[in-house]
């Protein structure tokens, strides 16, 4: 093929002026001498640009260049474009299809080389070098494609020890304990623990390592080693010396230190603990007294009634009203009534040294009721209503004008506390007044739950009298007489409800208690 033909051979080269793709297929060169022949194939493809681009990603020559720092493009294969003086055609650069601005601070323009000033990550892209030449007279252009590709500077770095950091740790004496070694860093493959100067002993049963290496995705050259050190008892001397973990690689060494203390008493934790314990002694002494409350109030009074605070008299005369059914029915009248006159003087006057106004028994025959009740609720500290089951009992509340003063002065004028006693369960207290109901849902109401039996004698110290103390006033305690009676500390008194002297009974029938008031004995 003669040079001046489109594909013609010149030396040792095939030649395309200009290139079609159509050129595209299997070429064959033949070497050969008198002795010898070699035949080679050789597959040539030629591309078009890409669309809207000025060129073709097949016939793209990758370059890489390091970040930080000067680097430089070649443009390809000029050679052969040389002209007679031996000189490359001149070159010009673009940067993704646009011209390539070559100011010599940024860019400099330098035979077949673009020289960069300080890669940076913003110089990749793609590059194009375009030069010309002439062919027996016609000029034609040569274009080559570069796609610029910046790698990180590899710099020499020692490992890294992310983990101990020169610190303390406090630990118990005899206790388990993990050091853990964290190192990072490019080709390191050599950690090890240290104590007091010396390598672990692999034969140590108490001290042994644990290896583990963990590769990093984003760099083959960088990885991160995890070397553990099991104590499976913490010893008073490893306190003497520090632990020291030891990294090597090519580029230099490194060591960190742990020093094992003992731990500190903490004030944080002694507070949560006295907190804590101050939590539970007030959370058992509250269960404690709402179980043991009337018992826990009665000692008290009884204990320490002498150094309690004197009071100012009160003007009361009564400790307790007594306010009972008196129209019931037959059956149970007796109950009531033995409860009322025998059971509760027994108990309340005699043994606990109260003063109480019982209607029918403390009043003078031919008394008007009204005045009566006035006057000696106004005297009482506290008003003790009796409640009974039947439904034929629940009349008598409210029913006559003495109960509707007493139920007046004490709710609503004088502010007497009231106490319900309850001789039975009863089950309906709506047919009962509101004033009644009231206090029910307030306070609730004492249960009896003793023996009706006669002549069976009652004690204070059982339940429902202790609950029935609590409610009443504080009362100086009692100490037995010479007569067999229990008489109050230091006093006796002889007066009378009306203010005046009193028929009492015989000697043998009676005893002076708390207060001089006369019960039956």
């Amino acid at each position: 093929m003669e040079r001046g033909s489109r594909i013609h051979q010149y030396r040792d080269k095939l030649w395309f002026v200009p290139a079609k793709v159509e050129d595209s297929g299997h070429y064959y060169c033949t070497v050969r001498n008198s002795t010898y022949c070699l035949k080679i194939e050789l597959i040539a493809k030629f591309v078009q640009h890409e669309p809207d681009l000025c060129y073709s990603a097949q016939t793209m020559y990758i370059q890489k260049l390091i970040i930080a720092g000067n680097g430089q493009l070649v443009c390809p294969y000029l050679d052969y474009f040389k002209d007679e003086n031996n000189e490359l055609p001149k070159i010009e650069w673009d940067k993704d299809c646009k011209p390539l601005l070559l100011d010599n601070v940024n860019f400099i323009g330098e035979s077949n080389k673009l020289i960069i000033m300080n890669v940076t990550e913003a110089h990749k892209g793609n590059y194009t070098c375009r030069a010309s030449y002439v062919l027996l007279g016609k000029r034609y252009r040569i274009t080559r494609m570069i796609e610029l590709l910046t790698l990180e500077e590899e710099r020499p770095q020692s490992p890294e020890i992310v983990s101990p950091v020169n610190e303390t740790t406090e630990v118990v004496p005899g206790s388990q304990l993990q050091l853990v070694c964290n190192v990072t860093g490019p080709d390191t493959n050599f950690v090890y623990w240290k104590w007091n100067g010396s390598l672990i002993d692999d034969d140590d049963p108490v001290l042994v390592e644990d290896y583990i290496q963990v590769e990093n995705p984003s760099s083959k050259k960088t990885n991160t080693i995890i070397l553990m050190l099991n104590i499976s008892e913490v010893k008073s001397k490893f306190y003497l010396y520090p632990f020291t973990c030891v990294a090597r690689n090519k580029y230099g060494v490194n060591s960190a230190y742990i020093q094992l203390i003992h731990p500190v008493p903490s004030f944080q934790q002694h507070t949560i603990g006295i907190f804590v314990m101050l939590t539970v002694v007030i959370t058992s002494f509250v269960f404690i007294y709402k179980i043991f409350k009337v018992d826990i109030v009665l000692w008290y009074r009884d204990s320490c009634y002498d150094f309690l605070p004197k009071k100012a008299p009160d003007g009361k005369t009564y400790d307790a009203y007594i306010l009972y059914p008196k129209t019931l029915g037959e059956g149970s009248t007796s109950h009531s009534d033995a409860f009322v006159f025998k059971i509760l003087p027994e108990v309340l006057e005699k043994q606990c040294g109260y003063k109480l106004f019982i209607y029918g028994r403390d009043d003078y025959a031919g008394e008007d009721i009204v005045e009566v009740t006035n006057e000696n609720i106004k005297k009482s500290r506290r008003l003790i209503i009796i409640l009974v089951r039947e439904t034929s009992g629940f009349s008598w509340l409210g029913s006559s004008s003495e109960e509707h003063i007493v139920l007046y002065n004490a709710l609503i004028q004088d502010g007497v506390k009231v106490v319900l006693l309850e001789l039975e369960k009863i089950q309906d207290y709506e047919k009962m007044p509101e004033s009644i109901q009231f206090l029910k849902r307030k306070q609730g109401a004492i249960r009896w739950s003793g023996d009706w039996t006669a002549g069976r004698s009652q004690s204070a110290k059982t339940r429902f009298w202790k609950k029935v103390r609590y409610h009443m006033p504080a009362q100086q305690p009692l100490q037995p007489s010479a007569s067999g009676c229990l008489r109050p500390q230091g006093r006796l008194q002889g007066e009378t409800a009306r203010g005046g002297p009193r028929a009492s009974r015989g000697a043998g029938d009676a005893c002076p208690v708390a207060l001089g008031w006369p019960v039956p004995c």
